[in-house]
């Protein structure tokens, strides 16, 4: 980590902020938000969404990503959640390019497809309720353009999935996704092991 991490002062104080929350485990780790970054500005993205947003610090180290005119479209369940990533937002500058969505984030995507936003986003980062993942790459495969990215944490959930006697729902919907997106001819795929495991996937041209 001291040879890997460059972190702002504010984002670096988000997630020591978080480190003694009861949920503090959901937020994503900073090297993996660095990459997510990185691949964001190789990609020259400006269209965005999350889905699971916590406390804030991945779709804020996202949007520093973006141009000016970039925008992250942030999908949370909770609004207590999102009042406090907000709040974060606006201290680091960043909230004028941060979309908030609070409800279900299938409802919430469901509602971009219909107003016509199919094929329209760069890069998609799905980091919540893993029972929700399979509709969430449905739905995201949908918004994307051609060779956009559509990425996923926790796919090692700790190395419960690689573990017979762990069948718990996040952990069967974490495997079940992990087997079609290997099977999947319509995305180039990557399973990364940063973090809690890293799934990328690239929308393949027609």
């Amino acid at each position: 980590m001291a040879h890997t991490l460059r972190e702002v002062p504010i984002m670096r104080e988000l997630r020591e902020a978080m480190e003694d929350h009861p949920e503090g485990e959901m937020q994503t780790s900073p090297e993996q938000v660095q990459l997510l970054g990185v691949l964001l500005k190789t990609m020259q993205a400006r269209r965005v969404i999350e889905v699971g947003v916590f406390t804030g610090y991945s779709a804020m180290g996202m949007a520093m990503a973006l141009p000016d005119d970039g925008v992250v479209v942030a999908c949370d369940l909770d609004p207590q959640h999102m009042a406090v990533a907000q709040s974060w937002w606006d201290r680091g500058g960043v909230s004028d390019r941060i979309i908030p969505r609070v409800g279900p984030a299938a409802e919430s995507l469901a509602a971009m497809i219909e107003a016509g936003e199919a094929g329209t986003y760069d890069f998609i980062y799905v980091d919540a309720d893993k029972e929700g993942y399979p509709s969430y790459y449905e739905q995201g495969l949908e918004l994307l353009r051609p060779g956009g990215l559509l990425t996923f944490d926790n796919m090692l959930r700790g190395g419960r999935v690689a573990d017979p006697e762990v069948n718990d729902e996040s952990t069967v919907a974490t495997r079940e996704l992990a087997a079609k997106l290997l099977e999947d001819d319509r995305v180039e795929y990557s399973l990364n092991p940063i973090g809690d495991g890293l799934a990328i996937a690239m929308l393949k041209h027609a």
